[in-house]
């Protein structure tokens, strides 16, 4: 057994742009991120809040990471796109690594998955 606690952290990942490889998607002379859409964002702010809870019932931890883009530089529209769709229905685990360490920061099996919700129309999704 051992005492419950709570931690609570927010970061402003701009600040450390290099060490989570933003460097480049901060800059607004050009667009980096080409066919979202007609003109190409740029990082504009990156923010990043997590939880870790261990209590009477368990283990807690989630983590949510925001990002702003603003437009930036002239459109290149010399790519062609593919758009990709995953449908995480089935069964399913996840690890959340540290990249230098391998470190598990957190693990989990999905058994259940909530059912996909069904829509009449795209233009409600």
């Amino acid at each position: 057994m051992t005492a419950a606690y709570d931690v609570n952290a927010s970061h402003d990942l701009l600040e450390l742009h290099r060490l989570f490889g933003l460097t480049t998607a901060r800059d607004t002379s050009r667009g980096h991120f080409p066919g979202i859409s007609d003109v190409p964002p740029a990082i504009g702010s990156a923010e990043q809040n997590t939880m870790a809870k261990f209590g009477a019932l368990g283990f807690e931890a989630a983590a949510v990471t925001a990002f702003g883009a603003v437009g930036a530089g002239i459109p290149d529209l010399r790519y062609v796109t593919t758009r990709i769709s995953a449908a995480f229905d089935r069964p399913f685990g996840f690890l959340a690594l540290h990249r230098h360490t391998r470190l598990v920061l957190a693990a989990g099996w999905v058994t259940d998955p909530l059912p996909l919700p069904e829509y009449d129309g795209e233009d409600e999704r």
